[in-house]
């Protein structure tokens, strides 16, 4: 009997250890997924379709750090100058 109790908390201890889903929805054009311990860490990604029929998405991290986005196709990404040598004198 003692070993079924300790095998039952052992269990429940590894479920409550694993990351587990916080948010986890979708919409007609919304999605949203995040995973993590509330109010610790948690990691996220959500994406919509916006009117002109472009879908965008973002994944993010959220802990001691802050808020950080780690991926995403909101923002534009800023062309690659090529910008001529500076000789110095």
């Amino acid at each position: 009997m003692k070993v079924l109790v300790l095998i039952a908390l052992c269990l429940v201890a590894l479920a409550a250890a694993r990351p587990s889903d916080i948010v986890d929805f979708e919409l007609h054009n919304h999605e949203q997924e995040q995973e993590g311990q509330p109010g610790r860490a948690v990691e996220g990604e959500y994406s919509w379709v916006a009117p002109d029929g472009n879908e965008y998405h973002v994944k993010y991290v959220a802990d001691h750090n802050g808020y950080r986005v780690v991926d995403d196709n909101v923002v534009p990404k800023a062309p690659e100058a090529d910008f001529p040598e500076v000789e110095d004198d």
